[in-house]
């Protein structure tokens, strides 16, 4: 199964494509990024501007195309700090639902924090180690202390590189500015601190793009492979593709207070001209340095790690382990037609080896009376859907099964399927038993003529087939068809030589004359049940031994 994950950022938005198995495993695929910074007018004045919409719908629509290139079976998409507190956050998400298709769901930072710890764990080193875990975003920053077991402490703290920019004024930022917006931040980090430190941490590990921009900034002369901001990327990006020892992903505190009084000392123009430097980034990099330098203060760390993964692995990790079921059955059953018709049944309880024999006794029916029926082969796949699902309506009752079974095919919301091929099989099933259709029959007569014939053709079939199989014992094996002049001769083959002496086997020929008479109306002929000679049968092994 492949689903694409969506986080949309305060600053950022990314993409992750992954392929997910049904041990859980995550295998990256594409990544794509747009820094769409919806926080620039919604934290200045509490609403998400008409630009910020534009912006946003754009880069939405761009994802939804890589998704739909890879065929993905779903997509996961959150929303975080810009949006759960701008005025129109709910304008917001309804206007991406409309224009891009996109559902989001606006998340928690507790939430946010959760889905983090998921994405940090698939890709850092913990075994037996604990970490100080820091997601650093444009609205919010999220803090955790967590090992490759458990999630202890979560916090989400309103210090996200953008919002902190009210708190610098000057270009390049005074001095005093920036030793108040230190102490903002230390009074913030602080109030966290003293339980995350009675839990403990061996280390301190920071993703998103402010502490990768940091890294780049500080070891200019080795910087970590990835695509321009804005752009897909290629493997290089990928955590598993880079060839990255463990000091390539540290970053020191003496490096990032050296940073920071180099960065502070330039103006805007100034830093935009510095190597490695995202344009987008030339105002928030100041904020960035300045909150990473605090929060290595506040925990004593020397030292950070890169985290590689974020919210978006996260997302992907945490729909794994709600989904394992639905990614099985993806694995067995790719194509979206036979996997939604597959879920139905099983939803259903339907008694699966009686329905998939029903169904290959109805294909039999529809291959060797082909010549007077005369649908497509598509059909046929039809008629095998429609014979899978005929029992579902024991799910609601076993009294008039047949109409509750049609109920549920049209309402249910089968995937991939026409209005036409939703009509075709729930009709089918609701008389493979019972009444013939009819004219007078409302839901019938107000179809189509040719739509009309189809549905007697394959209601014709696999009321047959069903006869067949009365016992749910699958007595009869396969189904040969000898078309004469007026007659349709159906020569059944036992599924053993000791099954064409079962007396049971009446019982099927019993039922499937009864059932009959469809056939006999569409085709014009009447059909006669043979039973194939004994030359003829298959050998039962296990009579031979």
């Amino acid at each position: 199964m492949k689903i694409a994950a969506i986080d949309v950022g305060t600053n950022s938005f990314h993409l992750l494509i992954g392929q997910v198995s049904a041990d859980g495993q995550v295998v990256p695929i594409e990544r794509a990024k747009d820094m769409v910074r919806l926080g620039d007018s919604a934290f200045s004045t509490g609403v998400i501007s008409a630009e910020a919409f534009a912006r946003a719908a754009e880069a939405l629509r761009s994802f939804k195309r890589l998704a739909e290139r890879h065929h993905c079976d779903g997509i996961v998409a959150v929303a975080t700090s810009a949006t759960r507190e701008a005025d129109n956050g709910g304008d917001f998400v309804r206007a991406m639902r409309d224009e891009t298709g996109i559902d989001l769901q606006v998340i928690s930072g507790e939430e946010e924090a959760r889905l983090i710890y998921l994405g940090a764990r698939s890709v850092l080193p913990l075994a037996s180690r604990r970490a100080l875990l820091v997601d650093i975003g444009g609205g919010s920053v999220e803090v955790m202390v967590g090992d490759a077991r458990e999630l202890y402490f979560q916090r989400s703290l309103k210090l996200g590189v953008l919002r902190l920019l009210s708190h610098l004024k000057g270009d390049p930022p005074s001095q005093d500015d920036r030793a108040h917006l230190a102490e903002f931040c230390h009074r913030a980090l602080e109030r966290v601190a003293a339980p995350m430190q009675r839990i403990g941490f061996d280390f301190v590990a920071i993703s998103a793009g402010t502490a990768r921009a940091l890294h780049e900034l500080c070891y200019p002369s080795a910087p970590i492979p990835r695509p321009p901001d804005g752009e897909r990327s290629d493997r290089a990006e990928r955590p598993e593709a880079s060839p990255r020892n463990e000091r390539g992903r540290i970053v020191r505190f003496a490096d990032v207070y050296a940073l920071e009084q180099r960065l502070c000392s330039l103006s805007s123009v100034e830093r935009a001209r510095l190597p490695g430097l995202d344009a987008r980034r030339v105002d928030s990099i100041v904020t960035g340095v300045i909150l990473v330098r605090s929060l290595l203060e506040v925990f004593h760390a020397d030292q950070y790690q890169l985290c590689e993964a974020a919210l978006r692995e996260g997302l992907i990790y945490d729909y794994a382990a709600k989904n394992r079921p639905g990614i099985a059955l993806v694995d067995e059953f790719p194509d979206l037609r036979r996997r939604s018709v597959v879920t139905l049944m099983r939803r259903t309880q339907v008694r699966e080896p009686h329905a998939y024999h029903v169904a290959r006794l109805a294909l039999d029916l529809f291959r060797g009376l082909r010549p007077l029926h005369g649908l497509p082969n598509a059909d046929g796949e039809l008629l095998e859907f429609a014979a899978l699902l005929h029992d579902i309506g024991f799910y609601i009752a076993p009294s008039k099964h047949h109409k509750h079974g049609q109920y549920l095919i049209e309402n249910v919301g089968l995937a991939g399927f026409t209005p036409e091929e939703i009509a075709l099989m729930a009709q089918t099933v609701r008389y493979h038993r019972k009444s013939t259709p009819k004219d007078a029959h409302e839901a019938f007569a107000k179809l189509s003529d040719s739509l009309r014939r189809r549905i007697r053709i394959h209601a014709a079939l696999l009321r047959v087939a069903d006869g067949l199989d009365r016992t749910n014992r699958q007595l009869i094996r396969s189904v040969r068809c000898r078309m004469l002049s007026r007659d349709v001769e159906l020569v059944l083959t036992p599924a053993s030589p000791l099954a064409g002496a079962d007396p049971d086997v009446e019982l099927e020929l019993w039922s499937a004359r009864r059932k009959a008479d469809l056939l006999e109306e569409v085709f014009r002929r009447k059909v006669r049940l043979l039973i194939a000679p004994a030359s003829q049968l298959p050998i039962d092994e296990d009579a031979t031994q």
